[in-house]
């Protein structure tokens, strides 16, 4: 079994495997090549182009032990037929939940691309990476959902759950549903281990995620099989139900000690958590970093990445300095 994969199930390793959220991304000079040739959507439905994205970090990283597919956490709303576009200024929706029947069947033929570009990534990865799969979680979906775009305060989707509560908690199993879904799919086509992905969960005050988003989250954790399950609430308070999910890893956001999440989730593996802003600062100090993290975690399962994903600013020289300095 590969370390990345041993790890996940919860051994513990001398020097931790490693992979980075948005590794495949706009910081890499490949990437932005493939771009400006091709639009996002052209890369979340072309599955030769996917690969390519996907391989890039891997090749030019090679100690690298996580490929994580190229896709986006809003395929799922695309199938439930919101009619997804991603232009440069950032997601729009044709059409928000509140305008679709809570029954809409899933259009899961949106889906495979990605299971197709999976297969490809996957049959072409050194022996010593872990193939990895994900989804967005059912609230960071909801708020996408109903806004209809990004928002800088989601006010309208936090709204929706209180004043139409018994109609979101539906869409939240709806989309627990759909999720939970796509990872066995992702799974399927041969990813060996997924992240739930709930970007948004610190929009929500400690009550509502307690009271919206975990149970929906444990819905959709429950129904993965046939891999390990890495869940990643991106917010600064880690509520202690977190220690009942049924999931094997947590990836912990930057603004959490690691030594605390430690403490706090002893029956977890740990994944992270390195600020990625932190890279802006150079080598020197992001090794410091990266390494003071490497010491909290010593004896116990980790995974090393970052406490969100890779900047566009990034300079992938400091990315390949720190995989170094964790893997020496």
């Amino acid at each position: 079994m590969k370390m990345l994969q041993q790890v996940l199930n919860g051994a513990v390793a001398d020097r931790p495997p490693v992979w980075f959220m948005r590794q495949a991304g706009r910081f890499l000079p490949e990437y932005r090549a493939v771009r400006a040739k091709a639009t996002f959507e052209q890369l979340l439905t072309d599955s030769d182009l996917a690969a390519e994205v996907t391989l890039q970090p891997i090749r030019r990283f090679p100690k690298l032990d996580g490929a994580i597919i190229f896709s986006d956490i809003l395929v799922i709303l695309d199938a439930l037929g919101c009619g997804v576009t991603i232009p440069e200024g950032g997601p729009r929706l044709g059409r928000t939940l509140d305008q679709i029947p809570l029954d809409q069947p899933l259009d899961e033929r949106v889906w495979e691309p990605v299971q197709v570009a999976i297969r490809k990534v996957k049959a072409a990865l050194p022996a010593h990476v872990t193939m990895l799969g994900f989804a967005g979680a059912p609230w960071t979906l909801l708020a996408y959902g109903i806004e209809g775009k990004g928002s800088k305060s989601w006010s309208r989707a936090k709204a929706f759950l209180h004043q139409e509560p018994v109609k979101a908690k539906a869409w939240l199993d709806r989309l627990s549903d759909a999720a939970a879904r796509l990872l066995n799919l992702h799974i399927a086509a041969g990813a060996e281990g997924v992240q739930l992905f709930d970007t948004w969960a610190g929009e929500l005050d400690p009550e509502d995620y307690a009271a919206f988003s975990l149970p929906a989250v444990e819905r959709t954790l429950r129904q993965v099989e046939g891999a390990p399950r890495l869940f990643f609430a991106r917010t600064g308070y880690l509520p202690d139900a977190l220690n009942t999910l049924p999931c094997e890893g947590l990836a912990v956001p930057w603004q959490v000690p690691m030594a605390d999440a430690r403490r706090r989730f002893p029956g977890k593996v740990l994944q992270g958590n390195l600020d990625p802003l932190a890279l802006l600062a150079g080598k020197e100090i992001s090794c410091a970093k990266a390494r003071r993290i490497v010491e909290a975690m010593k004896g116990a399962p980790h995974v090393f990445n970052l406490g969100h994903g890779l900047t566009p600013e990034t300079d992938p020289g400091v990315v390949a300095a720190v995989i170094e300095e964790v893997k020496k």
